[in-house]
């Protein structure tokens, strides 16, 4: 699956996948975590761009924080993060079953994304360890998955 935000990086990951599949259709699920805070106008560039593109979207909202009405002015930034992203996005891998998602994240726009990987293995519950990532050595990637793990690329 590929974690597509509607941001920059997602929106160019997109792109980059119509091209490579270009003239099919790209083959794979958008998972579109959606905390209810995106503008409009950008739940509309999503809906266009599945409409005209013939897109697998899966939108995904945590059901107890749309309940509890999270925000991050009632409950803070971190909490709201947690809950509203993090929470949601286990969730929505979870449902779907996926072995792998990847996305167009940045290693200079955040220091803990500086130690990823390009396959970043995760535990059963989606956790990642740096300590325990494998070696990567040149183009020499070992993405084989231990049963119970995910990863991200």
């Amino acid at each position: 699956v590929m974690l597509y935000s509607i941001g920059k990086d997602s929106s160019v990951l997109l792109h980059l996948a119509r091209k490579a599949f270009y003239p099919g259709r790209v083959p794979f699920p958008l998972l579109h975590v959606d905390t209810g805070w995106k503008f409009r106008e950008m739940i509309a560039f999503r809906d266009e761009m599945v409409e005209k593109y013939d897109l697998d979207l899966v939108a995904h909202t945590n059901p107890r924080g749309a309940a509890e009405n999270v925000t991050p002015f009632s409950h803070g930034s971190a909490l709201y993060t947690d809950i509203m992203k993090t929470e949601a996005l286990r969730q929505a891998l979870d449902a779907g079953q996926y072995d792998a998602a990847f996305g167009g994240a940045r290693r200079d726009e955040e220091a803990s994304r500086a130690k990823e990987r390009i396959y970043s293995f995760r535990t059963p519950d989606h956790r990642w360890d740096p300590r325990n990532q494998r070696p990567e050595l040149w183009n020499v990637y070992n993405g084989m998955i231990r049963k119970g793990e995910s990863v991200r690329a």
